[in-house]
């Protein structure tokens, strides 16, 4: 399979690379790495983690979750927090493309390092809640 990356950083689904190089941390639930010399936005799949700014959407999460902003700002800061430290330093990182993110131009996918589903780990470990994504 010939995968060719254009301008527009869209990556064909189901496709697995290793060897990722994660350059930015955004949130608890997207980063940017370098794919062919190119550096793209990833969604981590399945999961959704409170928002790191008083944006629309923190505002939102407050009232779905009955708390305030500033706890949805802060919770999202310590997800990313722990998204960091665990992508930190690490050459390994694998990722599987699982869909497209025309919203938002960015790639959908699961990451994974030594064998360590980083979608799943941040459900557990780092705050974040399960999330079905629709296109």
């Amino acid at each position: 399979m010939l995968i060719i990356f254009t301008s527009c950083e869209i990556v064909c689904s189901k496709v697995c690379l290793d060897n990722i190089k994660i350059t930015k941390i955004t949130d608890g639930d997207t980063v940017k790495g370098i794919i062919n010399g190119k550096e793209i936005s990833i969604r981590l799949s399945g999961i959704d983690c409170y928002e790191t700014s008083k944006r629309d959407r923190a505002y939102k999460q407050a009232y779905l979750n009955k708390i305030t902003i500033e706890e949805v700002v802060e919770k999202g800061k310590e997800s990313k927090t722990i998204l960091t430290n665990l992508l930190q330093n690490q050459n390994n990182v694998t990722v599987k493309f699982t869909d497209v993110d025309n919203r938002y131009n960015r790639n959908v996918g699961i990451l994974y390092i030594n064998n360590i589903n980083v979608n799943e780990y941040m459900i557990k470990n780092g705050g974040c809640m399960p999330f079905e994504y629709k296109n």
